[in-house]
């Protein structure tokens, strides 16, 4: 049985659009260790309820940060790491909440918002922090909590919060590779609970979209050298602003309708 035929209410230009939209989302991870959820997400909300898509994407994105973790795991800060699992934990249970019972045109409106904030970061660059207090994992794990369990988005704001905790790159490579990693598999398990990934045409689609992740990952590699990370930031931080926008005006217009 072809995969298509578990997909009959995905209209043909969907089934087209989105292995480029996930194609581009992992290509850039594997040129710059990150961008598969942040561009993945807002682009497949366009056609995808969140309660979908970000199941979708967090099952694809399983496979990718899994192996990522399991080569770094001997140089992880075991202590950073257990501060911030608790919060974690408590943002990812709010998070799971917002989710289940935000509507539509709300959740797509906040993800624009986030989507476009979160570019103009990209364009202004992080701050330069030398170092945080520890008592800043609370807020800083119950919002990437948050936004991981709701938009698949909250590894960028762990990455932050350890940058400032952890000076040795390798170690802060390899502590926030297994923290999205554990935040991906703890979420699968609640969508899995909660029935979200329960779904046919959900299984479908992830089945169809694995081969076009593992392109984008080597495509990503193979043009990690190649490609200047300024540039690549630029384009992220253009397609997530465009996005954005483009999800606050549908968001605008379907709750003036």
């Amino acid at each position: 049985m072809s995969l298509y035929t578990l997909l009959p209410d995905v209209p043909a230009h969907v089934l087209l659009i989105a292995p480029l939209i996930v194609l581009l989302g992992y290509t850039i991870f594997g040129a710059t260790g990150f961008g598969s959820s942040i561009i993945s997400v807002p682009g497949l909300a366009h056609f995808f309820p969140l309660t979908f898509t970000v199941p979708l994407i967090t099952t694809t994105d399983a496979f990718a940060a899994m192996s990522t973790a399991l080569r770094w795991r001997r140089l992880v800060a075991w202590r950073e790491f257990g501060r911030l699992v608790p919060a974690m934990l408590i943002g990812i249970t709010l998070g799971m909440t917002l989710l289940l019972n935000l509507p539509r045109n709300p959740a797509l409106l906040a993800l624009g918002v986030f989507a476009a904030t979160y570019g103009m970061y990209v364009i202004i660059g992080p701050p330069k922090v030398a170092s945080a207090p520890a008592w800043l994992v609370w807020p800083v794990g119950i919002i990437g909590g948050i936004f991981s369990a709701l938009f698949g988005t909250g590894g960028p704001i762990y990455i932050v919060f350890l940058s400032a905790r952890i000076e040795d790159k390798s170690a802060l490579r390899a502590t926030s590779s297994i923290v999205v990693a554990l935040s991906i598999w703890i979420r699968l398990a609640l969508f899995v609970a909660t029935g979200l990934l329960l779904n046919s045409t959900l299984v479908a689609m992830v089945l169809l979209l694995l081969p076009v992740m593992a392109l984008g990952l080597w495509l990503g590699n193979r043009l990690h050298h190649a490609l200047s990370r300024g540039g690549v930031l630029r384009l992220i931080a253009g397609l997530l602003i465009g996005n954005g926008v483009a999800l606050i005006v549908r968001a605008v217009e379907s709750m003036r309708a």
